[in-house]
């Protein structure tokens, strides 16, 4: 069964979200496990978590389309890292209802950290998937980062044309099951397809990439973790990302570091492997 469609507002913003309630949902009721709350990626959108999602039988998944990203409203000026984090709170409190493994993947999963370690109380475990790890500030300048982080936004003629560029860029991880996935992440204008981030927002959310503390997050994390990390990619990037899990072994030794043997979109390559180490992050009935 697909997923079904829902709409939260905050401060003046409508958020798309889905939702998936489980083959082993029973009567329209709630799963007894834990909900798991999902955070894409830059330029993607909730549609990115099917895969994932048809792995578990047994409890609801919640995917946000976050601001600038699938049918969600766009960022307004001003918006910045502290806006995201207050959208998915709310979407913790509101749609999940308890609280959640919250998992985020890639830019998201900065998002996810920040949140995890400001709201305990609405995460039972953090699953962090390929994102920027370690403060960027440590690794090159603003202006580097900047200038290798922001090539120009796509535009499309059609949408076999971005199916196109998105089959070519997937390359062994593409399905037909990917379509609705890059229907969803673009919107018609001036006769074209184009995402529905701009660039003022995506330099905006790159800024405060850069300038995070993941170094101080990772420390005040008071729940299970799981750290989970692509192998195949560059080697300086590589190497970045190993010393980034050795700093988060010395400062958060509670962290479990996993590596899969994928490109960066390890929720499309390896989405059963994910799926297994997710549900082991699940709380014991009886822990304090």
């Amino acid at each position: 069964m697909g997923p079904r469609d829902g709409w939260l507002e905050r401060d003046g913003t409508r958020l798309h979200y889905l939702e998936w309630r489980g083959t082993g949902v029973r009567g329209g009721s709630a799963p007894s496990t834990t909900p798991v709350f999902l955070l894409h990626g830059l330029s993607s959108n909730a549609r990115f978590w099917a895969r994932l999602a048809a792995r578990f039988d047994d409890r609801r998944l919640i995917a946000l389309d976050q601001r600038s990203h699938g049918l969600s409203d766009r960022a307004r000026d001003g918006d910045a890292l502290a806006t995201f984090v207050a959208d998915v709170a709310q979407g913790l409190a509101s749609v999940a209802g308890q609280p959640a493994i919250l998992v985020g993947h890639s830019w998201g999963a900065a998002i996810a950290l920040e949140v995890a370690a400001a709201h305990p109380e609405l995460c039972t475990a953090l699953a962090f998937v390929d994102g920027p790890a370690w403060p960027l500030a440590e690794m090159l300048p603003w202006e580097t980062f900047a200038a290798r982080a922001q090539p120009p936004l796509p535009r499309y003629a059609d949408l076999p044309a971005a199916i196109g560029a998105a089959r070519a860029s997937l390359a062994s991880a593409w399905d037909e099951d990917l379509v609705e996935f890059v229907r969803a992440g673009h919107r018609e204008e001036e006769g074209a397809l184009v995402l529905p981030l701009t660039a003022d927002v995506r330099r905006t959310i790159l800024r405060d990439m850069h300038e995070a503390r993941q170094d101080l997050r990772w420390q005040q994390l008071r729940i299970p973790a799981l750290a989970a990390f692509a192998t195949r990619k560059s080697e300086p990037m590589l190497a970045a990302t190993k010393r980034a899990a050795e700093n988060i072994a010395r400062v958060a030794p509670n962290v479990t570091v996993r590596w899969y043997e994928s490109p960066h979109d390890i929720p499309l390559y390896l989405p059963s492997e994910l799926a297994r180490d997710i549900a082991t992050l699940e709380r014991p009935r009886n822990a304090p």
